[in-house]
C-alpha cells in the first residue's frame, strides 16, 4: 500500500503541468492589463481571477495572492522564451558580439536595451505608482534598478571595454548608460512626450556614441 501511495504522490503529468503553466499565463495576461489600466492599488485578486476565467483561490495558490501577480508580471516582461520580441532582443545582442566596429557594437546594445524598454516599461510605471504605499514595491524597484545596472555594466564590458575612451571608467559608462536608458526616461519621452521610438532610439544612440566612444 505504501508503495502505490508513494508512486502516485511521485507522478508527474506532462498534459498537467502544461495546462498549469498555461493557466499562470492568463493570469499574469490578465493581471498586467489590469496592472497598466488601473494601477496596482485598484486591481484586486477577484477582479484578474474573473478576466482569467479562474478562481482567486487559485491565484493565492499559485502566485500567493496580488503582491505575486505584480511580480510574475515583471518576471515574464522580462524573461519569456516564447515571446518573439524577447528573441529579438536577444537577436540583437548576438549581434553586437559579432560587430568589428565598436560603433556598431553599441548600436546594438542600444536596441535591445530599447526593446527591452518597449515591453517592461509600463510595468515599471505600475511598480512605481506602487512603491509610494507598499514598502514590497520598492524593494522590488530598488532591486530591479541594482539587476539593471549590473547587466548593462556586464555587456558594456563584454562589448566594449577596450574601446571605451580615455578618462571614462566602466562603472561610470555603465551608470551614464543605465541612466539614458532607464524605465523612467523612456516613459517620460515616449510616452508623455510622444516621441516616436525611433528618434529615442537615435537620439540616445548618438549621445552615447559620442560619450563613451568618441
Amino acid at each position: 500500500m505504501t508503495d502505490d501511495v508513494n508512486r502516485r504522490r511521485g507522478y508527474h503529468s506532462p498534459l498537467r503541468a502544461e495546462q498549469a503553466g498555461q493557466t499562470r499565463r492568463r493570469v499574469l495576461a490578465a493581471a498586467r492589463q489590469l496592472f497598466l489600466a488601473r494601477g496596482y492599488t485598484a486591481t484586486t485578486v477577484a477582479g484578474v481571477a474573473q478576466a482569467a476565467g479562474v478562481s482567486p483561490d487559485t491565484i493565492y495558490a499559485s502566485l500567493g495572492g496580488k503582491r505575486g501577480l505584480l511580480e510574475g508580471v515583471y518576471q515574464l516582461a522580462v524573461s519569456d522564451p516564447a515571446d518573439p520580441a524577447q528573441r529579438e532582443q536577444q537577436h540583437h545582442r548576438d549581434l553586437a558580439g559579432a560587430r568589428a566596429d565598436p560603433h556598431q557594437r553599441l548600436s546594438e546594445l542600444i536596441a535591445a536595451s530599447c526593446q527591452a524598454l518597449a515591453r517592461t516599461s509600463p510595468v515599471h510605471a505600475v511598480i512605481r505608482g506602487a512603491a509610494d504605499g507598499h514598502p514590497f514595491a520598492a524593494g522590488l524597484r530598488a532591486q530591479m534598478l541594482r539587476n539593471r545596472l549590473q547587466i548593462q555594466s556586464r555587456n558594456l564590458r563584454d562589448h566594449l571595454g577596450p574601446a571605451l575612451r580615455e578618462g571614462i571608467s566602466l562603472s561610470q559608462a555603465a551608470e551614464r548608460y543605465s541612466a539614458l536608458l532607464s524605465p523612467e526616461l523612456y516613459h517620460l519621452l515616449t510616452v508623455e512626450r510622444r516621441w516616436p521610438a525611433r528618434q529615442y532610439q537615435a537620439w540616445v544612440t548618438g549621445l552615447l556614441d559620442h560619450d563613451l566612444l568618441a
